[in-house]
């Protein structure tokens, strides 16, 4: 099939990487002829990226990459776990108001934030394909994207309390669950647009920038928390409002920080970010193509999880503040694997391209072993010393709405242990299959499980003592994303998909 008739995800899986060269479907443009400089930059990448030929020398590059995005997503998910603890220690009301507006907040932005975050794996893909030079173009159209979406962040933060009553939030969580959502709304644009420049240094495998720039965010957020919350250094204890106040700060100060390290010479004429400035809808058209899956995915996945918040949050404080609990040392488990799941996406793609199938399948293969050990640690630490962990919430003033909450916390932990190893599947699985392209796959089987699930779960919902109905929901919707990802990657149709 010639270029001129291809359209988003045509590709024939015979055609060798450096045919690609002479295609204009992603860039919108083509090489002077004559002119060799692109392909000496790409190469030199492809040359700085060699590709292993053993199963330890894949897990070694998939550790080398990962490793460094693990810390940067563990360091947020320590973030949400302090920002939450410590709005316990101050209210608990606070802190199940942050659930709900938190869970809510990420319905609300995810699908520009997943669609920036392809950004990775279209990076992947291009360097794959010996096009480096096309990537300042690429990054420029998904900043025009997340700009479009910024009046949908004023609206949303403008109908916050609204939003909950239409839920049928309990009366009294809705005044701190707005306050929280309508301030982490003035962040919105701002964690659209990181995610979006991110995704050049998980692209070009350059992800220790990643970790030292969230390390840094991460501990302004903290010691802003704990200023803004309590109220020390001047400033009077806004709780909630402190809380969400720091968060905003934070997104903002990552965006601050990749805009500083891009425009370095070195990384404007090499990639093209002088040139590449201007707006190419064809170019933007291929990535939302391929970019959108996977923010619809994160929004069926986040509306499904909140309605079930949502559900459980109706049954009242306790419910609410035991599921809380144990969903935060859920996330410490879950978080870096999405760090592996990055590395999975970018590296999968680039091989797929340079490489082949055969090397793209070893890099995930590797990257499920290495998810499965992790995983498989915190099963072992919830079963033996779950108790202690949640003994953490004891450490701040207690109510006895929080020793109950604990107590249920306690046999909720037993639900996590049995799905997080299953959750590690399916993430990494999903992330190998869009970093592919074969995005519109993991929507559609997403969104089928989800909307099961949740159905299901309110057809049998009693409306009274249904927590653990809930929970069960939860686990039997990740344990069939699971078995389905897994089909779909054996099944091997992934290995004919391109995004460039």
């Amino acid at each position: 099939m010639s270029s001129v008739n291809a359209q988003p995800g045509d590709a024939q899986a015979s055609e060798p990487a450096t045919v690609a060269t002479e295609k204009d479907s992603v860039s919108g443009y083509r090489p002077v002829p004559g002119d060799d400089s692109s392909e000496r930059d790409g190469s030199q990448q492809r040359d700085e990226l060699p590709a292993p030929t053993t199963m330890r020398g894949a897990a070694s590059e998939v550790f080398r990459v990962a490793l460094p995005l693990m810390v940067s997503t563990g360091m947020f998910s320590i973030v949400l776990f302090a920002d939450r603890t410590l709005l316990g220690f101050f209210d608990g009301v606070s802190m199940s108001a942050s659930m709900a507006g938190g869970n809510l907040f990420w319905v609300l932005v995810c699908v520009p934030v997943g669609a920036a975050s392809m950004t990775g794996a279209v990076i992947g893909q291009l360097i794959g394909n010996n096009e480096e030079h096309k990537i300042g173009r690429l990054l420029w159209q998904s900043l025009w994207m997340a700009l479009i979406t910024s009046p949908w962040f004023v609206v949303a933060g403008l109908y916050a309390e609204g939003l909950f009553t239409f839920a049928g939030q309990d009366p009294t969580l809705i005044p701190a669950e707005a306050t929280y959502l309508r301030w982490l709304m003035l962040g919105g644009l701002g964690l659209v647009i990181e995610s979006a420049l991110s995704g050049f240094f998980s692209g070009t495998e350059r992800t220790s920038v990643i970790m030292w720039v969230s390390i840094a965010s991460g501990l302004l957020n903290v010691v802003l928390d704990v200023v803004l919350i309590f109220g020390f250094a001047g400033f009077p204890a806004m709780g909630i409002t402190g809380a969400a106040i720091g968060s905003v700060l934070a997104f903002w100060f990552k965006v601050v920080c990749y805009a500083a390290i891009l425009f370095k010479q070195e990384y404007r004429e090499r990639y093209g970010m002088r040139s590449g400035f201007c707006f190419d809808m064809k170019v933007l058209w291929n990535f939302v193509y391929f970019s959108l899956p996977s923010g619809l995915m994160y929004l069926t996945e986040a509306s499904s999880f909140t309605i079930i918040v949502l559900k459980i949050g109706q049954l009242g404080d306790i419910p609410l503040r035991a599921t809380t609990m144990a969903i935060n040392f859920n996330m410490i488990a879950f978080i870096p694997l999405v760090g592996v799941a990055i590395a999975t996406s970018v590296l999968a793609g680039r091989h797929l391209l340079q490489n082949g199938p055969a090397f793209a399948m070893r890099t995930t293969i590797a990257a499920l072993l290495i998810s499965l050990t992790y995983s498989l640690s915190w099963v072992a630490m919830y079963l033996a010393a779950g108790d202690w962990l949640l003994s953490l919430y004891r450490l701040g003033p207690t109510d006895p709405n929080s020793d109950a909450a604990i107590v249920i916390a306690s046999t909720l932990l037993g639900f996590v242990s049995a799905y997080v190893v299953f959750d590690a599947v399916q993430l990494i699985l999903a992330a190998a299959l869009k970093g592919a392209g074969d995005t519109w796959f993991v929507l559609l089987t997403g969104a089928i499980v989800s909307v099961s699930a949740i159905g299901i779960g309110i057809l049998i919902d009693d409306h009274q003592d249904s927590l653990y109905l809930w929970w069960w929901v939860i686990t039997a919707w990740i344990w069939t994303l699971a078995a389905a990802m897994a089909m779909r990657f054996i099944s091997g149709r992934w290995k004919s998909m391109r995004m460039v």
